[in-house]
């Protein structure tokens, strides 16, 4: 019979416990008594095969080698024969093989570099991290410096994590130097390394970085990015970093910036200037406080910037104004004839002039150059060109020939004869020329369209800049074949252009026919009016879609004039949906029998009114909101369709949410009022601008003040008076807005003519008395919305909260019955009112015989 011997001879085997790494060879020194017998082999300790890809040879004069073991063949193993009936085999082999660990230990530390004061206190945490406990970790010195440290060992699920925390209790120039933490295992070892620089007292030092050197020198042109940067190194940090600029420097344009470097103490301050302008030239500095230290350091900016250029006559010689900065230099060419374009490309001649240069204040002011040209001239074109680095710029003006007149005879001319010709030629030209400056008034005079929508690109206060429209992105994703567009009825007609209803094939889907208007320019337009609808395309493209705007959908940019392709809105704008409503909200609360013949005195007097008041025809209602109005009827019973006050309310909201999405858009409306709110076919009030489609010249609303036609009455006091134009004068603008609504479409400050008198009155507090519609809670929202003081205003997100509470929906049910009872009560006491001006309407003006409201008082808060 066979048995297996110990390696060494003797004893029996007892279990035994292996642990070898990965890919280590293991020898089972378990040898038969009988090295002839049957061979021998590997097997599980419950008889089962090793795993098969477990690479072992056997050997009976030494035992079984298991080669390269992996960590996966870990088990328990035993040496048996074969087939033999006795199942003779050696005891376990409890084998454990260990991963091969192929990476040094990771290792970090928080900081890069780090600064102390002699005396103060050190402690620097080290963390590493390793697949087993077989690793080290320490701290050491460049000088090699014993040091102190604390170890701390924790371990995860598949990792060991050991930290390590250096402290030195009080440092000292000596340990000034480079702190390095090592780990190391097996396969290496990794090192992080910490500068410690040691100092005798706090400091604060600055390096400009761009651009770099010291009061470094900045040049660019203008219309660039100004970029300054500087590195600050102070310990402990800096308690305050200031920019100091020149006084002319619009502070509201520019980005200030300070930021910690990563893995460091340092920090690094910025100062950034979108499209710098010229007067933005001279001396930036950066200034630092530490504790009890500080430091400045400066910057030189030069502002380059192309020559302006201007002719004059100037005791019977041209001169040429020039200037640009840096120094520029002005050269004279003529050029034959008459000539709208005079360059070098053109047949011309370099002319002789005397040049110099005028007195500068100081090295960043502008060069001023003057230039007399010597050669008198006639019948010919002059151009006077300035250059300097920045680049080129001219003036050209046109010579008419000189008049010769020869001597007559003495008995042909007369003295007297040639004294009336002269007088009668002085008089003509005195004529033309009045006449020529008539022209030039009235044309100045004459408004151009512009979308009164802008852009605020920065705000501060009253400080702002509003972004050029003609530079804003225009996304060709908005082009829409303009044949698949159907042209029908005109919806609204002005000066410039017009609204027209149309249908666009494959808008939203491939065949399906979608309803929507179209914006126009006549065809008259000029270049001013085509720019300002592109303008205008560009910010309906940049603010995006809201509920409450009316949404751009699409444009015709090329092949044709410009379209803009808009939502069509059914019930036309929101001033003329109240008065053809006017009857129906009427009949929605006058609805018993009591006060039927009241009802229909004021729905006769209220539809001879509106025929004689309808002045705004800027979008006319779609058939659907004209069918409306046929479902009136002059009974008792209430009309499903009527207007009642849950819609005034629900508009209010609607447009306040409109305008909210305007102010986080950074968009000013500047001309907000029911002409300019549109209704859909699902009630919705979505807010617009229809300028295009208005004929302002002879729209009562707008009023001349200037060169320009404002709507006075919808304007804030800093609007009228500063032409301030911001959010806060929207909000005054929205509150006038909410008492054409509570008067279902009354204008504003009746029988108050605009004049001197109005102007004062809005510039100490007068403001319009509460509707008779509006309930308490909204007239108290206008009052708001009309403080003088802009900044104690309400703002748009403040008053949509305010109306919602209002609303059914959003409200107690109590809360919504005392509003509709306060209506109710209010209809009450205008019986008498109603009954009297019915009497005497006939005699006066249209506005004066609306039934609905008193006569409005002004008061003053």
């Amino acid at each position: 019979m066979v048995s297996f011997l110990l390696g060494t001879g003797g004893d029996v085997y007892n279990n035994t416990v292996i642990v070898q790494d990965e890919e280590s060879d293991i020898l089972l020194n378990c040898l038969p008594t009988i090295p002839s017998a049957t061979p021998f082999t590997l097997r599980m300790a419950d008889g089962s095969a090793p795993p098969p890809d477990l690479n072992f040879t056997v050997d009976p004069k030494q035992g079984i080698v298991i080669r390269a073991p992996r960590p996966s063949h870990s088990g328990d193993y035993i040496c048996c024969v074969p087939g033999n009936a006795a199942q003779q085999h050696s005891s376990v082999y409890q084998i454990t093989i260990r991963k091969k660990v192929r990476v040094p230990p990771a290792v970090s530390v928080e900081v890069d570099e780090c600064v102390r004061v002699i005396g103060e206190k050190l402690q620097l945490t080290c963390n590493a991290t390793n697949p087993d406990h077989s690793f080290i970790i320490k701290w050491q010195h460049s000088n090699n410096q014993a040091l102190l440290v604390d170890k701390t060992v924790k371990r995860s699920s598949d990792m060991v994590q050991m930290m390590s925390v250096l402290t030195l209790p009080q440092v000292n120039k000596s340990n000034s130097g480079n702190l390095t933490c090592i780990t190391k295992n097996t396969a290496g070892n990794k090192t992080a390394t910490v500068f410690l620089r040691i100092t005798e007292k706090p400091y604060v030092s600055l390096k400009p970085l761009k651009p770099r050197g010291s009061n470094p020198t900045v040049e660019l042109m203008e219309g660039e990015t100004l970029d300054l940067r500087v590195e600050i190194d102070a310990y402990p940090t800096i308690q305050d970093g200031r920019w100091s600029t020149p006084p002319a420097t619009n502070t509201s344009n520019y980005v200030e910036t300070l930021s910690t470097i990563h893995r460091s103490y340092r920090q690094v301050a910025s100062l950034s200037i979108k499209r710098i302008k010229a007067h933005e030239r001279g001396w930036y500095s950066f200034n630092a406080q530490g504790a009890n230290i500080n430091a400045t350091t400066h910057f030189k900016v030069h502002v380059y910037q192309k020559p302006s250029v201007m002719i004059e006559w100037r005791n019977g010689s041209l001169t040429c104004l020039a200037s640009g900065y840096p120094a520029l230099t002005i050269y004279w060419q003529q050029c034959e004839k008459i000539n709208n374009i005079c360059d070098r490309n053109t047949s011309s001649v370099e002319l002789q002039y005397e040049q110099y240069t005028l007195q500068q204040h100081d090295e960043f002011q502008s060069h001023t150059v003057q230039s007399v040209l010597l050669t008198r001239l006639s019948n010919t074109t002059v151009k006077c060109e300035a250059k300097n680095i920045a680049g080129v710029g001219w003036c050209t003006i046109s010579l008419p020939p000189l008049l010769y007149v020869s001597q007559p005879p003495p008995d042909v001319w007369t003295s007297q004869m040639f004294l009336t010709i002269i007088t009668a030629t002085s008089v003509i030209a005195t004529m033309l020329f009045i006449l020529l400056g008539v022209c030039v008034y009235r044309c100045k005079q004459t408004p151009k369209y512009e979308i009164r929508w802008k852009i605020i690109e920065v705000s501060d206060g009253n400080n702002y800049t509003y972004i050029d429209p003609t530079q804003l992105p225009y996304n060709p994703k908005w082009e829409f074949p303009r044949d698949r567009l159907t042209f029908g009825q005109v919806l609204g007609s002005g000066a410039f252009g017009k609204v027209v209803e149309a249908t666009a094939l494959g808008l939203e889907k491939d065949d399906h026919i979608t309803q929507v208007a179209v914006k126009m320019l006549k065809s008259s337009a000029l270049s001013e009016e085509k720019e300002a609808l592109m303008c205008e395309l560009k910010i309906l493209s940049h603010l995006g879609s809201h509920a409450n705007i009316v949404n751009l959908l699409g444009a015709c940019t090329h092949g044709g004039p410009v379209l803009l392709i808009t939502e069509f809105c059914s019930h036309g704008d929101l001033l003329n949906f109240l008065r053809r409503k006017a009857p129906l909200f009427i009949n929605s609360v006058f609805h018993t029998h009591e006060f039927s013949n009241i009802y229909k005195n004021l729905t006769r007097n209220l539809t001879e009114r509106h025929d004689q008041i309808n002045s705004y025809m800027d979008m006319q209602p779609g058939q659907r909101s004209r069918d409306c109005t046929r479902g009136e009827n002059s009974g008792g019973e209430r009309d499903p369709s009527a207007l009642n006050i849950d819609h005034l309310l629900r508009f209010s909201a609607h447009v306040a949410q409109g305008m909210n999405f305007l102010a986080s858009k950074n968009c000013i409306h500047r001309d907000v009022a029911a002409r300019n709110i549109l209704v859909s076919d699902s009630l919705v009030a979505k807010i617009c601008d229809f300028g295009l489609a208005r004929d302002i010249m002879n729209d009562s609303n707008y009023v001349v003040r200037g060169n320009a036609r404002l709507p006075v009455k919808w304007m804030s006091p800093e609007s009228i008076f500063e032409c301030l134009y911001t959010v806060q004068s929207d909000v005054w603008s929205y509150g006038v807005l909410l008492w054409e609504i509570f008067s279902l479409g009354r204008s504003p400050y009746p029988d108050v003519v605009v004049d001197a008198r109005f102007y004062k009155m809005i510039r100490c507090g007068y403001h319009m008395s509460q509707p008779e519609f509006a309930p308490a809670e909204m007239y108290k929202i206008m009052k708001m919305c009309w403080n003088l003081e802009p900044t104690s205003r309400p703002t748009f997100n403040r008053i949509v909260q305010m109306i919602r509470t209002l609303l059914p929906e959003n409200s107690e049910q109590q809360e919504y019955k005392n509003i509709q009872q306060e209506l109710q009560q209010k209809f009450d006491s205008i019986n008498c009112v109603t009954v009297k001006i019915n009497e005497t309407h006939r005699d006066k003006t249209p506005e004066e015989q609306r039934p609905l409201t008193h006569s409005n008082n002004y008061q003053l808060y």
